[in-house]
């Protein structure tokens, strides 16, 4: 995984000098190439609308916002947050929001669906620190391994990361991942409020679930954490769609929401209990957690690792969850 910023800024401003150059040649315009530092010369950065979730994943954003960093780049931004997954979906394939925080599965399934995107950074989930996911057993459960979970019911809801964080740890734990019973409950909340009542056996779940059920008498299974794994396996990405991204004024804007998101970026880590409130009044941290929760470290912008994007749409493949062929370039907005 790449993780020096300024090798990550080089590859991130030649990618969106790429784009403004296969702007102007479909144009047939003289003007010079795109300067150096990736903007567009002349070009304002055209408004975005990001449409997002209330989870930590999205905290850069709103601190950017609070802070003034988005004006500082002279963007127009506007930050949508969604009840569900579903709905931020069907507002991008509409045209009604320019980008999304998301997954890479999603990001996939939309490419495949005939929604062009491209992923310019990791919001969370840079490295296996960030962004955790776990297989939870229910409080009062016998099992501690990942192999004591087999034949028993864990829910996860299909072709989703949950499912994929799941496969993968059953894997790295040497045990089929067909030898669990999955258990269909694609709400978050509902997945997790079976497990606390016993009606579920374990449960794959995100943060901040995972330390609510830890507090609650649940505990996470050996080998059932992804922050301990053997590959970084969860990533909330920035998709963004093509149409917008490849216009002069959209590729000024994404290249200015980058600037703005490291920016907060560095507020966050410099001082993530400071932005305690802000996560707490967005993201709707649960008062039990509210004063213990420790505010994740965030990524510079940097897209996510090639490996990583083709290590999910081979899961993705594997498991006819691709209704047409996705390719890593596709995504990362390659040739």
């Amino acid at each position: 995984m790449i993780r020096d910023g300024s090798i990550t800024r080089c590859f991130l401003v030649a990618m969106m000098a790429a784009l403004l150059l296969l702007v102007g040649c479909a144009a047939q315009d003289d003007t010079p190439a795109a300067p150096a530092d990736g903007g567009s010369e002349g070009v304002a950065p055209a408004a975005i609308v990001i449409g997002t979730l209330a989870t930590q994943d999205s905290l850069p954003l709103w601190v950017a916002e609070e802070r003034g960093h988005f004006a500082s780049e002279g963007l127009d931004v506007e930050i949508v947050t969604f009840q569900s997954a579903q709905e931020c979906q069907a507002a991008f394939t509409a045209g009604t929001v320019d980008a999304l925080m998301t997954d890479l599965i999603v990001a996939a399934k939309l490419h495949a669906a005939g929604t062009p995107v491209i992923i310019p950074t990791v919001m969370l989930g840079a490295d296996t620190a960030q962004g955790r996911f776990a297989i939870v057993a229910a409080p009062g459960s016998d099992a501690e391994t990942i192999a004591d979970l087999q034949g028993t019911a864990v829910g996860t809801a299909a072709g989703t990361i949950t499912e994929y964080v799941l496969d993968r740890l059953m894997q790295d734990a040497g045990v089929d991942p067909d030898d669990v019973v999955k258990e269909e409950v694609p709400k978050m909340p509902v997945r997790y409020q079976l497990l606390m009542s016993g009606q579920l056996a374990a449960a794959s779940l995100p943060e901040p679930f995972v330390s609510l059920a830890e507090q609650s008498g649940a505990r996470v299974v050996s080998g059932g954490d992804d922050t301990a794994a053997s590959a970084n396996l969860s990533q909330s990405v920035l998709v963004v769609s093509a149409e917008y991204a490849r216009t002069e004024a959209g590729a000024a804007s994404v290249t200015a929401l980058l600037s703005a998101w490291d920016a907060a970026v560095s507020d966050i880590n410099d001082a993530p209990d400071d932005y305690r409130s802000t996560l707490i009044d967005k993201a709707g941290l649960p008062e039990a957690l509210a004063e213990t929760y420790q505010v994740s470290g965030y990524p510079l912008a940097a897209p996510p690792d090639a490996t990583q994007v083709q290590a999910v749409l081979d899961w993705m493949d594997g498991r006819d969850y691709l209704t047409s062929e996705v390719t890593v370039s596709d995504l990362l907005g390659g040739e």
